[in-house]
């Protein structure tokens, strides 16, 4: 029996494709012999066929099919369709909706279109449907109401960046007490940066002007990185804000643990794994509670709405004027990741659908 883990594009640090890597991996430890499927590969060094090959390499009808679902993918949906396999699986990570790329780049909208379309024919395919949150689930329920959906958190970096020694020279100029907020993900237009640096420029005003903030992720967009920089700009933030393009996680770590508290402003998240690795390595977390947020986040993050004003408000409050609660904060993270968002809690909760999966 082969598993076959297939997904639109396998690129190493991504949300996603840590998901797919992580299942696969503990699949193997299980016993299981596993293929990966992608159109687009960047930083992996597993063997991954096309998608194509899907029907080629998954010849027998007691094979496994996992397909991770976030934009348009045509050759994968077809092969759920298709294929005489007995057991098939989607994991439902979000479509980001198509507005927040159809100025900048027509393509990524188009499939953010495919991508929603599809979920109405992933739905009745037979197979059994994972949801990374239970706001990922909504979605499913929309198309199908009577259709079991079970949330599944991804897994994730986080083991990595436990065991990984920081790497300092992410941070060199910024290891000087100085306030330090960080905002982590791909710097595209649904993370709504904009926000971040306004909150910036009002906490800089009212409280700390020598605060700063680290904009900690990859720049798949270059256009709307210059759009950022002149943002920066027009914001008379220049010298505060930081755009440090892809990290390896190492310097990931060092970032986060030179941060006094992580600014979430996404207008839309399918679950946000950045809340779960501030959890983790203990920092507090200001954010607004948009799409997947307050589902990953729950107790441990402080809210607010998109307001600068307001989340500069918030991030006082937990800087300077509380620090009681900043630490009873940290604890509820840390009492959250382990109980939810461990390797330890996905692992096993993994493994009773998978399990559920096979006796199907």
């Amino acid at each position: 029996m082969r598993v076959g883990i297939a997904l639109p594009t396998l690129v190493s640090g991504d949300a996603v494709g840590n998901d797919a890597l992580g299942m696969g991996q503990h699949l193997r430890r299980r016993g299981f012999e596993v293929s990966y499927f992608a159109a687009t590969v960047a930083g992996v060094s597993e063997r991954v066929h096309r998608l194509e090959e899907i029907g080629r390499v998954l010849c027998s009808a007691e094979d496994i099919l996992i397909y991770h679902h976030s934009i348009g993918c045509e050759p994968a949906v077809r092969a759920l369709e298709r294929l005489p396999l007995r057991r098939k699986a989607v994991k439902y990570h979000n479509v980001t909706p198509p507005q927040f790329f159809s100025s900048l780049q027509r393509k990524v909208a188009d499939g953010c279109h495919e991508g929603m379309r599809q979920i109405s024919r992933l739905v009745q395919c037979g197979a059994h449907i994972w949801a990374d949150s239970e706001f990922n689930a909504q979605d499913i329920r929309a198309c199908s109401p009577q259709l079991p959906v079970t949330a599944l958190p991804p897994f994730h970096q986080v083991e990595d960046l436990f065991r990984l020694e920081p790497d300092g020279r992410a941070v060199m100029g910024f290891d000087d007490w100085t306030t330090t907020f960080v905002a982590v993900g791909r710097v595209v237009p649904n993370k709504n940066i904009p926000l971040a640096i306004e909150t910036l420029r009002a906490y800089r005003q009212r409280y700390d002007d020598k605060a700063r903030l680290i904009v900690a992720g990859p720049w798949p967009l270059p256009e709307y990185v210059q759009h950022l920089c002149q943002f920066v700009h027009d914001q008379e933030q220049e010298g505060h804000v930081f755009l440090t393009g892809r990290l390896t996680v190492a310097q990931l770590k060092a970032i986060y643990l030179a941060a006094d508290a992580l600014v979430v402003t996404s207008e839309h998240e399918g679950f946000c794994v950045p809340l779960i690795e501030a959890m983790a390595l203990r920092i507090p977390i200001v954010a607004v509670p948009n799409a997947a947020i307050p589902y990953t986040g729950g107790d441990a993050v402080r809210y607010a709405p998109a307001d600068a004003e307001l989340l500069a408000a918030e991030l006082a409050h937990l800087i300077l004027h509380d620090p009681l609660e900043r630490e009873a904060q940290i604890g509820r993270g840390w009492q959250r990741y382990t109980t939810h968002f461990s390797t330890v809690a996905i692992t096993r909760q993994f493994d009773e659908l998978f399990d559920c999966l096979l006796a199907s």
